[in-house]
């Protein structure tokens, strides 16, 4: 029998041939998907704003967008229909995936006990052997070591910002923009008092001019970071000159401090060169990393997993967090764990230094409200009722998009009763049959044995009668009347 018909499932199986002595072909078919994960890409916007003293002041704008991916720490997992077979069950399962990353995108099932089936039909005469069943473990998370949070590295010589008498440097610049904004805001302002044709149209010129100015200087005031962060997996040190992010995690589990601290990403000295801003980096960078020269500048990425919802840790959680094992086969997907992203400047606090109005900041600040994303690898990993209890029929279907949320999902159980009381049904039916056919045999053996003895009796009659006639033709006299 081919396997797959025994399985009614939407995915396309994986399929291996083995070529036999006899030429026969075997199938060994398998019904496999991904597991997602979430990355999220973050752009951080540096702009220069001003020297106060020797300290340069920055504003640092953050963005963050999610994106699924297949998680290649789990793996492919499969189901097999030969594993799956039982002697009381009935069993349709339907899987379907995404096609441009093989991540689950529906699963469901329709198990049917067929205990009364059988049971009837054993009683009946004819036995019904039809089945297909699975497993389902429970799941259990265990709690790691906490492992030491990272201590940053003290600074021994403070940054000096780069002098104003140079045209290019970065002070210079926000200098001139700064006029700019001035004129601009002292153009408006005779506006606004009244003006002839003329003199507006040359206002109205002024300022478009002095704006497009202020454009063109500001991009030599920005600079940005991107970084694409795989909690657990990329480096918690981002390096801000990379250009692209390998996803590959050779430790095969992807762990976070029980900070939560998942990335630090800080200006590069090739960065900080090309802006002109400090008059001193060789100094600052000497031997040190970039977060150890310019600390002021450090940006810290963390998820708050005391504030999430669905993840497999409790909120007083003390070790580190490990993403979820779902290495038993019986684990067919993760529940989707909405963890909140935190982007600090500096580092996580429970005092916080409030930002001035143009958005920089020279202390530990929060530089953005919290953002909840759903984080597939940190879920809780769930088993699904393929097997039916006695007497029971389940019929379930679950539907996911690509990072792993839940979009829909049906559930129903159909009374176990009903299904008892149609076998003892199923039974007393069979009984009755059978007394049904016992008297019908009783009935017919006392007819037939009637009937017998009235044909004896005619024929006892027939040879007295015989006898009588012959005595009664040679001894008349002797004749006797019945």
């Amino acid at each position: 029998m081919n396997r797959q018909g025994m399985v009614g499932a939407v995915l396309m199986p994986a399929l291996s041939l083995f070529v036999f002595g006899d030429g026969a072909y075997a199938v060994d078919t398998r019904y496999t998907w991904m597991l997602p994960k979430t990355v999220f890409d973050t752009t951080l916007t540096y702009t220069f704003q001003e020297c106060t003293g020797a300290a340069a002041k920055f504003n640092i704008a953050p963005t963050i967008a999610a994106r699924p991916l297949p998680d290649l720490n789990v793996g492919q997992k499969q189901l097999k229909p030969e594993l799956m077979q039982s002697f009381i069950q009935d069993k349709s399962i339907s899987l379907q995936t995404f096609a441009s990353s093989h991540i689950i995108s529906s699963i469901g099932s329709q198990p049917t006990d067929q205990t009364a089936q059988i049971g009837a039909n054993i009683l009946g005469g004819v036995a019904k052997l039809v089945a297909v069943g699975l497993g389902t473990p429970a799941v259990a998370a265990a709690a790691l070591k906490r492992a030491p949070s990272p201590t940053p590295t003290a600074p021994t010589t403070l940054p000096i910002c780069a002098s104003l008498d140079d045209a290019k440097s970065a002070p210079a610049i926000a200098k001139e923009v700064k006029s700019l904004k001035d004129s601009i805001t002292n153009y408006e302002r005779q506006l606004s008092g009244g003006v002839d044709e003329a003199t507006q149209k040359k206002i109205s010129s002024a300022i478009t001019a002095a704006q497009n100015l202020v454009t063109e200087l500001q991009g030599k005031l920005t600079f940005t970071i991107k970084a694409t962060i795989d909690p657990g997996v990329t480096a918690v040190v981002v390096d801000a000159d990379a250009e692209s992010t390998t996803y590959v995690n050779t430790s095969k589990s992807a762990q976070i401090d029980n900070s939560g601290l998942v990335a630090t990403i800080c200006p590069s000295r090739k960065q900080l060169s090309d802006l002109d801003v400090f008059s001193n980096l060789d100094q600052l960078f000497s031997g040190k990393a970039p977060c150890a020269a310019v600390p002021t500048l450090k940006v810290s990425v963390y998820l708050d997993f005391p504030s999430g919802h669905s993840t497999m840790y409790v909120p007083n959680h003390e070790g580190q967090y490990d993403e979820t094992d779902v290495s038993d086969n019986q684990m067919l997907y993760r529940d989707v764990a909405y963890i909140p992203v935190t982007i600090w400047r500096g580092e996580k606090t429970s005092k916080p230094t409030p930002a001035e109005p143009d958005g920089s900041s020279s202390g530990d600040t929060l530089l953005m409200p919290p953002m909840t994303l759903p984080f597939g690898q940190f879920g809780v990993a769930q088993s699904l009722p393929f097997q039916a209890g006695t007497f029971e029929t389940l019929n379930w279907a679950i539907t996911f998009l690509e990072d792993g949320e839940i979009t829909n999902a049906t559930y129903s159980s159909k009374a176990w009763g009903l299904n008892l009381t149609s076998l003892f049904g199923a039974g007393a039916s069979a009984a009755n049959s059978i007394a049904t056919e016992a008297r019908a045999a009783a009935t017919q053996a006392a007819d037939s044995a009637e009937t017998e003895a009235v044909a004896t009796q005619g024929q006892a009659d027939l040879i007295y009668q015989t006898e009588r006639l012959k005595i009664c033709e040679a001894n008349p006299s002797a004749c006797t009347q019945k």
